[in-house]
């Protein structure tokens, strides 16, 4: 485990026991929890097992529709060790435009809107965020109105956050798993958190 979070492109690492979101983003944090040890523990045979002897049609019905959509495949081998394949590609393209979608809106419907708004990275946050929304391609261009085919961005603009940079460039083109993964969406997310605890310290009496 590395001591501090890093940003790299889309290589992540983060320290998962000093990580405790601000209140208003903590279920975030909960859904990328819930994420990754549901697709661990679903992938265990021993798990596999426990929910197939206990025989819940409900749970057997969804069990099968979960395999199906990651092509789990489980191979024991003479020694007893197991593996474990399975394809979550579709699963971090969902997750990662739906954590996109849910922390946008919780910023924008709180009392820290005015605060962060502006921010160079609430911007970067906007662009995944209206991507997400846009069969997850990102779309600088007015769709309505008398704007309608007119850039939201000017021709040499760049949206920064850490090393990455969103441009013009990348119009039509994929924001996940191309441009970013849901693990570098996460560290997104923490930045806003710790910016929301520091204005929650410089507000307090």
């Amino acid at each position: 485990m590395v001591e501090k979070d890093e940003v790299q492109g889309d290589s992540v690492q983060f320290n998962v026991e000093e990580l405790n979101f601000h209140p208003l983003l903590k279920d975030i944090e909960n859904i990328f929890w819930f994420f990754i040890l549901s697709n661990k523990t679903l992938s265990h045979p021993d798990v596999q097992n426990v929910l197939k002897r206990e025989g819940d049609g409900t749970v057997l019905a969804m069990l099968k529709k979960y395999n199906e959509w990651v092509d789990l495949d489980i191979e024991i081998k003479d020694s007893g060790i197991c593996t474990s394949k399975m394809n979550i590609k579709e699963q971090m393209i969902f997750i990662g435009r739906a954590i996109t979608i849910i922390t946008y809106e919780f910023l924008l419907a709180s009392e820290y809107r005015e605060a962060i708004e502006k921010d160079e990275e609430f911007r970067f946050l906007r662009c995944i965020r209206n991507a997400a929304t846009h069969d997850n391609k990102f779309d600088f261009k007015y769709k309505y109105g008398r704007k309608k085919g007119e850039w939201l961005i000017e021709d040499k603009e760049v949206i920064k956050w850490g090393n990455m940079k969103i441009t013009r460039e990348l119009q039509s083109k994929n924001v996940f798993n191309d441009f970013i993964s849901v693990f570098t969406l996460f560290l997104l997310v923490k930045h806003f958190s710790e910016e929301l605890k520091q204005i929650d310290r410089d507000n307090k009496p």
